[in-house]
């Protein structure tokens, strides 16, 4: 048994906000300065997503304990206010 045994469910997060982020950089991003920030804003929002997934108890669409839908819609709102935050 691993000492730091890190739930599949994180880890799933954690490869959806990086995909995100990137998708994001491909399509406004200018600079590596804004990759970093867009994939560190899309954690941001899975992570609110899940967070509010959980608490609300929606099922709209799930792999396995990680909240896609709402995840996602997060994910992508605060990476478009970021990016037009920045002009």
């Amino acid at each position: 048994m691993s000492l730091f045994a890190i739930p599949p469910a994180v880890i799933v997060i954690i490869i959806l906000g990086i995909f995100y982020g990137a998708l994001a950089h491909l399509w406004k991003g200018q600079s590596w300065r804004d990759l970093g920030a867009l994939i560190l804003f899309a954690l941001l929002g899975c992570t609110v997503g899940q967070i509010i997934g959980m608490i609300l108890g929606m099922d709209v669409l799930k792999l396995g304990q990680v909240h896609l839908a709402e995840g996602t819609i997060f994910a992508w709102l605060v990476m478009l206010a970021f990016l037009w935050l920045k002009g």
